[in-house]
């Protein structure tokens, strides 16, 4: 079959920090190894973390200040009028904004996306999140997208029936490449968390059913990785629970995979979500999961309970407890989730979701 090279520009605020900024990261490298034409569009100075193929053009704005923003949203003009690209992919609200705004006489085809849960309360996002929230959902500027990609069905049916017939649903890709693979011997007694410290995570239930289930399991210790507003509440919280010694939270983890492989769980008690890299992660690497059963339904797309992992009830600390005491004493439910939870290694490995997004061009 004769190849068709295809051109595309990816937009990001940054590839720092954020599940959607990695997803980014995964799917331009790996629409680049599969020989399309790629570039991804940094819009902020910020020191690239995620690593990125060098097959990518990575073309990264370094303006500050008061004017920052409207100096690049005319450079990203400049960079969509100079490519031969027909298609440009911004993720997030904000930025999708900044590309429609970018996008005016260029009629370039746009591909919009959906990161997170559209229904969620947004009152404690930064003032540009929340402008890029405000027009994109509220205003109605998504149905500007000549397409648009959604996680789950449940994010998808947010929106009207005009952005529905005009939209495809794909799920985030797992770079098992440079995933670890399944840990095969004695599991150490670390329940390992991530995410941002912020209220949608809810890691105050999890530091709260851990305090439970520890007064039984004293000799297991929980670490959460990650940053944010919520650093000192969890750290007051953990001092109050008598957990010092016992609960760690040493920030984020460039290394995440290889920091948790050998972790005897991963657990996720997030009241919204996306779809959760580290979840995918955590089930890719085979460590037992336990997971909410949190809009917008990434969860429950991929963790069954009782065959792969742990589908809890939110803000439900006494499933949250009774899942972990299950994990922590039946070795032989443990290694059948576990072997299931890695079949999803191949259903969303980078090169299969990828070439799903090649598609749409």
């Amino acid at each position: 079959k004769d190849k068709v090279i295809k051109s595309v520009i990816f937009v990001t605020g940054l590839l720092a920090d954020g599940g959607a900024e990695k997803v980014m990261s995964i799917l331009a490298s790996g629409c680049a190894e599969l020989g399309a034409d790629v570039t991804l569009v940094v819009l902020r100075p910020k020191k690239i973390v995620y690593p990125v193929s060098d097959k990518v053009k990575i073309v990264q704005f370094t303006d500050e200040g008061k004017l920052a923003t409207i100096k690049r949203i005319k450079k990203l003009h400049r960079v969509m009028k100079e490519s031969a690209a027909e298609v440009v992919i911004p993720f997030l609200p904000i930025i999708s904004l900044y590309t429609l705004i970018a996008n005016i006489g260029l009629r370039k085809k746009v591909i919009m996306s959906e990161r997170a849960d559209p229904r969620a309360q947004f009152n404690n996002l930064p003032w540009k999140d929340k402008i890029g929230n405000f027009f994109m959902r509220k205003c109605g500027l998504y149905s500007l997208a000549d397409w648009m990609v959604f996680q789950t069905h449940d994010a998808q049916s947010y929106y009207s029936e005009k952005i529905q017939r005009k939209s495809s649903i794909i799920p985030n890709p797992l770079d098992t490449a440079k995933l670890p693979e399944r840990y095969a011997g004695e599991r150490e007694k670390r329940i390992v968390a991530a995410g941002r410290f912020s209220e949608e995570k809810n890691f105050a239930l999890l530091i709260d059913g851990f305090a439970t289930f520890h007064e039984s399991f004293p000799d297991y210790t929980l670490t959460i990785y990650g940053e944010g507003a919520l650093r000192k509440d969890y750290e007051m919280q953990i001092q109050e629970l008598g957990l010092g010694g016992s609960v760690k939270l040493p920030g984020f983890a460039s290394n995440l995979p290889e920091e948790i492989n050998k972790a005897a769980m991963y657990i996720s008690t997030s009241n919204h979500e996306g779809i959760s890299n580290s979840m995918l992660e955590a089930l890719g690497m085979g460590i037992p999961t336990i997971v909410t059963d949190c809009p917008v339904g990434g969860s429950k797309m991929f963790v069954h309970t009782g065959e792969n992992g742990v589908l809890i009830q939110m803000e439900n600390k006494n499933e949250l407890v009774s899942a972990m005491t299950l994990i922590a004493t039946n070795s032989k439910y443990v290694k059948c989730i576990s072997n299931n939870a890695i079949k999803i290694r191949e259903q969303l490995a980078a090169p299969n979701i990828c070439q799903r997004w090649l598609q749409l061009l």
